[in-house]
């Protein structure tokens, strides 16, 4: 396994860089001296590990952020939406995915041509300098190329002299970017050394990401070479024996779980630099809540911190009901894999009623709140269901699912117990215990419910679904609080996406048995559930689609994924056309409320600010080339196009 490690500063501090003229946006050029930045092979590892901060940035910190893009989350605060699933904030004047990055391909780019030139470096630390260096550009360029189909591949060094060959066109297409970007991968996984006694990149981190990268060229190129390059990549890391799956799913994504073995390659970050607030998926998914706020709501329980300081973070991201239908629970009686509402604990203790019998206001305490005038009485004051909850839009009903238990039990322990195992590490629902020990409530009145903050129903720093975010999420000493120092780990590739890389393949090769075996890795595992028998093409994508959901739930890889599968069409996107409309990327998300006694729920739409106005059409499967850009180059005489649909 592999350790990026953010604490280079110091070995840095003596090759500082000064920016020079960038003529045409793209001449980027750092003026620094030579002779002391590759003296010698200390320096060119400072170097180095410079480069490993450019590029590694693209891959970690995108859990909370790339989750709300997706069915799986939603990002919401007080009075904002996230623009980009409605997809009224993303224009080619102002949507800049990172076109160009010429200061850090000229950083590589130094490191690749020094270590070719040095007579210091040995010829084994050479090879792997330069095979380290050319992955990490692939990288650059494969982040480009996935975002915006084309880029300027700077493959040297440019002096300033280099006026005419600086006039390098982008790619000309999506097939010729994957080139560059599969060019640079080989080199590094050719160079690379196989072990990992010296905490550097190998070979196997490598290919595991040319797993990863096949898949998209494949979606985007329909060359069925990249499938056999999957395959092949994968199925080397898994044969390698050097990693093996978890046993302790939560655990690994915890700093505490830094060198579990089925991490293929992480990045880590250290208290002695390193706060709450540098990260969103710490401080941004635990909710703001205190103990006069809970009692103001008549909700319970209180919470253990005398003084109701357990939860102080700024959560604005949040996991859908949407995500949590996808994991499955066992079956009380048949010991089957179903839908929650397909089991026989839910069939035989609860009963469906029409949306049109659910009244507004019927969920809370004081029923007697109009929902409009102003109360010096908190309890009760925001009504469940709201109006906006009821009713129909443009995208179908409003409420999805309303039902009433009929027996002893309840609600939550029929819909939450006998889950897939990942579920308890990713989500915080409704009485669970979570962060300083604390059981949380999220029915109606509960604790960290939606509405427990007064004035507002939702989304003041508390969740607008009824579920919060548990993968990933440390339990910091004393507390989560943004200025609390933290040891943190992103993990970047790791075995388990490896193998289902190998499925998603399989499935498009049309070998099910193939496919069916890969993914049963993970959900036996992982998931604690018995194994897939899909048979079928249908059957088994819809097995694989949502075991990569869940395994890789938060971890920045599902939005990509859609991309993915619209692009395939057929079983991989509900029939459609290869290219077409990816439906789940183009429909509402859905929150739930409980009753406080557990017997009554509804699951409807996420209403506040009109995030239930999801879009996606087909011009983003690629980002917009940023205008500026564009107009930057063309000054130059430097004529490029636009992506499809963004002109």
């Amino acid at each position: 396994m592999k350790h990026i490690y953010k604490l280079f500063a110091s070995l840095l501090a003596l090759l500082l860089l000064t920016s020079c003229n960038d003529v045409m946006n793209t001449r980027p050029f750092d003026t620094l001296d030579s002779d002391r930045a590759y003296s010698s092979l200390e320096t060119f590892q400072a170097v180095l590990s410079r480069c490993y901060a450019d590029v590694l940035g693209y891959y970690s910190g995108q859990y909370a952020n790339m989750e709300a893009y997706t069915p799986n989350g939603i990002k919401s605060d007080l009075h904002n939406r996230d623009d980009f699933p409605t997809e009224s904030g993303i224009d080619a004047n102002t949507w800049n995915a990172g076109q160009g990055r010429f200061v850090q391909l000229r950083r590589i780019n130094l490191v690749i041509e020094n270590a070719e030139n040095s007579e210091l470096l040995s010829d084994a630390s050479r090879t792997e300098i330069i095979a380290a260096a050319r992955f990490l550009r692939g990288l650059m360029y494969f982040d480009m190329t996935r975002k915006m189909g084309r880029f300027v591949p700077v493959n040297r060094v440019f002096e300033l002299t280099d006026t005419t060959d600086m006039r390098i066109p982008l790619t000309k297409d999506v097939a010729e970017s994957y080139d560059y970007v599969m060019q640079d991968i080989n080199a590094g996984i050719d160079g690379l050394p196989e072990t990992d006694l010296s905490g550097k990149l190998t070979r196997y981190a490598a290919l595991a990401y040319k797993s990863r990268i096949a898949l998209q060229a494949y979606a985007y190129t329909k060359d069925e070479g990249y499938l056999t390059e999957c395959i092949n990549a994968a199925n080397e890391v898994i044969e390698s024996n050097q990693y093996a799956l978890t046993s302790d799913y939560e655990n690994m994504f915890l700093f505490d779980g830094k060198d579990d073995k089925e991490i293929i390659l992480n990045r880590q970050y250290l208290k002695l630099n390193t706060t709450v607030e540098n990260f969103n998926e710490m401080i941004s998914v635990v909710p703001n809540v205190k103990n006069d706020e809970v009692t103001g709501s008549g909700g319970s329980p209180l919470l253990n911190d005398p003084k109701g300081r357990s939860f102080e973070g700024w959560g604005v991201y949040f996991p859908t009901q949407d995500l949590v239908d996808q994991y499955l629970v066992i079956d009380q009686q048949d010991g089957r894999a179903k839908n929650w509402f397909e089991t026989s604990q839910y069939l035989n203790n609860v009963i469906e009623l029409p949306a049109s019998e659910l009244e507004y206001n019927a969920f809370t305490i004081n029923p007697d709140y109009d929902g409009t005038s102003a109360t010096t009485e908190y309890i009760g004051y925001h009504p469940v269901p709201e109006r906006d909850d009821l009713g129909s839009n443009s995208k179908g009903e409003k409420i999805d699912r309303y039902g009433k238990v009929t027996t002893d039990a309840k609600i939550n322990e029929i819909m939450y117990n006998n889950r897939d195992m990942r579920f308890y590490a990713t989500i915080v629902y409704d009485s669970c215990i979570w962060l300083t020990n604390e059981l949380v409530t999220l029915c109606v009145q509960g604790n960290l419910w939606s509405g427990v903050r007064k004035d507002k129903s939702s989304s003041w720093y508390t969740t607008v679904s009824n579920y919060y975010w548990r993968k990933a999420v440390a339990n910091v000493e004393p507390r989560v609080y943004y200025n609390n120092k933290i040891d943190y780990q992103f993990i970047l590739i790791r075995l388990g996406e490896v193998y289902l890389n190998m499925a998603e393949a399989n499935l498009l090769k049309g070998d099910i048995t193939g496919a069916i075996a890969a993914l049963n890795e993970t959900r036996t595992k992982h998931g604690g559930l018995p194994p897939s028998t899909a048979s079928s093409l249908d059957e088994a994508w819809k097995d694989y689609i949502r075991e990569r959901r869940v395994d890789m739930a938060y971890e920045g890889d599902i939005y990509w994924s859609y991309l993915r599968w619209g692009k395939y069409g057929g079983p991989a996107n509900y029939g459609a056309a290869p290219g077409s409309v990816i439906r789940d990327l183009d429909k509402p998300v859905h929150k739930i409320q409980i009753k406080k006694d557990r017997k009554e729920f509804f699951i409807g739409q996420i209403t506040v600010n009109n995030a239930w106005n999801r879009n996606f059409t087909t011009k983003r499967y690629l980002y917009p080339i940023p205008r500026s850009f564009m107009n930057g180059r063309a000054a130059y005489g430097i004529i490029d196009t636009q992506n499809p649909g963004w002109e």
